[in-house]
């Protein structure tokens, strides 16, 4: 067992994986959602309607921790505790960019262009403040 090199890292990342997004509501409950995401330039990027309840939460403590795991072997994964911030720059490129990485190039924008209401679209850019990658040997 053992780390992850900033290149193993990133190509794992890059594979079209589930994350997991944990946001604190309210109360302080956690709450986790399946995502999807990017990993570029040191950040997670995820696209998300303004209704979502991971849009709420972190609209009031901006703290959330992501999660991205293999289901093959050799296991590896990678955790990170962030701080969210909202853009909507570049937003429907990113979003298409996103959705093709799961759903091919022709589906993802198809994906988009069904799902994105105007106004409703957001995107959430997650920054690590901690970073953990894991592999098995």
């Amino acid at each position: 067992m053992g780390k992850m090199s900033e290149q193993e890292m990133q190509k794992f990342l890059d594979e079209p994986r589930i994350g997991h997004m944990v946001t604190l509501q309210a109360n302080g409950a956690p709450q986790a959602a399946p995502i999807w995401y990017e990993f570029r330039d040191g950040v997670f990027v995820v696209w998300t309607g303004r209704s979502t309840r991971r849009f709420k939460n972190i609209s009031g403590d901006p703290r959330a921790t992501m999660s991205v795991a293999s289901d093959d072997r050799p296991y590896r994964y990678v955790t990170a505790e962030c701080t969210v911030i909202t853009s909507e720059v570049d937003m429907k490129e990113t979003a298409i960019s996103i959705a093709t990485r799961y759903k091919g190039p022709e589906s993802g924008t198809a994906f988009v262009e069904d799902h994105q209401k105007e106004g409703d679209s957001v995107l959430l850019i997650l920054t690590p403040s901690k970073l953990i990658a894991w592999k098995a040997d």
